[in-house]
């Protein structure tokens, strides 16, 4: 209740302390040739009312990847061995397409420069995959399995919105404050080792509950005030029902992000912010989300060693704080974030409490390369809803190397390698790489159903606990 009432006063108070810094005098350019006097400069170009921008980025990579289903604990366990995975158990082969987009974002003055109406219209394109509906198995930003259409117009961050000297308010979808707040942190984003396969991802999987694009949303953006900006967000949840079982009113799909029923990770009214302060190569960051009402009733009752699992509709809520810091002498910037993600629900089925901790390190080598590293925990949660208490904790190691052929253009290589505890299921991937590596095999289809996203549509599989899945990746990126 204290977070919620401290960001509230954030919210309210920050525009009113805002002062416009007076600009400092440009330097006095050289002078290029006789006769020329030492205050000559350029005029600026004439401003325009109206102008918009055509804006994309491509990154496309060759990965070869390894599920490590084979080293499963359940296949050798003493007591009802579990029957081994089935089909391609080797290094596969894949081209990813990884977050690549198209966008036009343009202004039009309505008091001058400093009063302006915005906008943003952005989508995604699948380079090297076939545009569509991805049922069970897409990369979704909250959870896989619904029947969206990633490259369908504005399916990215789109709104419309006025900027002031005060900030700006905007209307649409756009990632969420808790989300942005430290992208910056994550050297290896859109890779295998995109932070996102452990950081804000309550469950494992492909799921990045707490890295979510929010639709239907509105929300204030600050300006720079003595190196500190604020953000907030709200995402009305528009649902009929009290336990938001059905879909919001004006969407396809659950607010959770899967196609339905409703029922794992669906949620209502959603909001956060952000604070951040940076100066003096130093980055300081504070973050809060809340998901109201998230019903997870599916996971509800399974016979586990600790009773019959009663999970049910409840809060789910995260935040976060960390540290960025650049030492511009050697070209080394470290960074961390701590986690912590709670949910209101019965502790012995609990998997979506759980703390989490990422380190990451970027060394300049020469104006044109990077090395980069990172390590990502995932700590343990007090329970399981198809299980009970049981080990339940990850660690993910990742390095990469890029190189800059200009400031547009690089191209990276990375390898990842995750290491799940005994009953634990994170994947690599989630969250930014087009295809991920998570627990499940090529086993016939758990259910013979032609529903969206189950059986004979998607993979439809078993999950293989305790695996150690590993990746190595080469990939490129334009920007325009």
């Amino acid at each position: 209740m204290r977070m919620h009432s401290a960001f509230a006063a954030i919210c309210i108070l920050i525009p009113f302390a805002v002062g416009t810094a007076r600009a400092q005098p440009a330097e006095k350019p050289t002078p290029t040739g006789a006769g020329v006097a030492s205050d000559t400069k350029e005029p600026p170009p004439p401003h325009k009312t109206f102008d918009f921008t055509v804006y994309g980025r491509i990154n496309v990579s060759f990965d070869l990847g390894n599920q490590e289903l084979t080293g499963a604990p359940c296949i050798t366990a003493a007591v009802n061995p579990c029957a081994p995975p089935q089909g391609q158990l080797r290094w596969l082969p894949d081209l990813s397409s990884n977050l690549s987009r198209l966008g036009v974002r343009g202004y039009h003055d309505l008091s001058g420069m400093d009063y302006q109406a915005v906008f943003q219209l952005e989508v995604q394109v699948d380079v090297t995959a076939t545009p569509g509906s991805k049922p069970n198995g897409n990369n979704d930003t909250i959870n896989p399995g619904n029947t969206a259409v990633n490259g369908a117009l504005a399916s990215r961050n789109s709104f419309v919105g006025v900027a002031t000297p005060f900030g700006a308010l905007k209307v649409g979808k756009n990632d969420t404050p808790y989300k942005t707040i430290t992208a910056d942190f994550d050297f290896l984003a859109d890779t295998p080792g995109d932070y996102n396969s452990i950081m804000g991802n309550t469950g494992g999987d492909n799921r990045t509950e707490f890295d979510a694009r929010m639709p239907h949303a509105i929300w204030y953006e600050s300006p720079g005030v003595q190196g500190f900006r604020l953000n907030a967000l709200w995402s009305p949840g528009q649902n009929r029902f009290e336990d938001n079982f059905g879909y919001a009113i004006g969407e396809s799909v659950c607010a959770g992000g899967n196609a339905g029923p409703c029922n794992d990770g669906s949620f209502g009214d959603a909001y956060g912010a952000s604070l951040e302060w940076h100066g003096f190569g130093l980055k300081l960051i504070g973050a809060y989300e809340m998901h109201r009402k998230t019903n997870r009733t599916g996971d509800a009752g399974q016979t586990t060693p600790a009773g019959t699992s009663v999970v049910g509709t409840a809060n789910e809520y995260a935040w976060k704080f960390g540290a960025k810091y650049t030492f511009a002498p050697t070209g080394t910037t470290v960074a961390g974030i701590f986690e912590e993600m709670r949910r209101n629900d019965v502790s012995a089925y609990n998997e979506r409490q759980r703390d989490g901790y990422y380190l990451s390190v970027l060394q300049k080598l020469g104006k044109n390369d990077d090395l980069m590293g990172g390590w990502a925990h995932a700590a343990n949660t007090p329970g399981d809803p198809g299980a009970g208490p049981v080990e339940n904790t990850a660690d993910m190691l990742t390095v990469g190397y890029r190189h800059w052929f200009n400031p547009k253009t690089t191209i990276i290589v990375s390898y990842a390698h995750m290491s799940n505890a005994a009953f634990a299921h994170f994947a690599l991937g989630a969250g930014g790489h087009g295809v991920t590596w998570d627990c499940k095999d090529g086993a016939p289809p758990t259910q013979a159903s032609p529903a969206p996203g189950i059986g004979l549509i998607g993979n439809g599989t078993g999950c293989f606990t305790g695996t150690s899945p590993q990746v190595v990746s080469l990939g490129m990126t334009y920007d325009f």
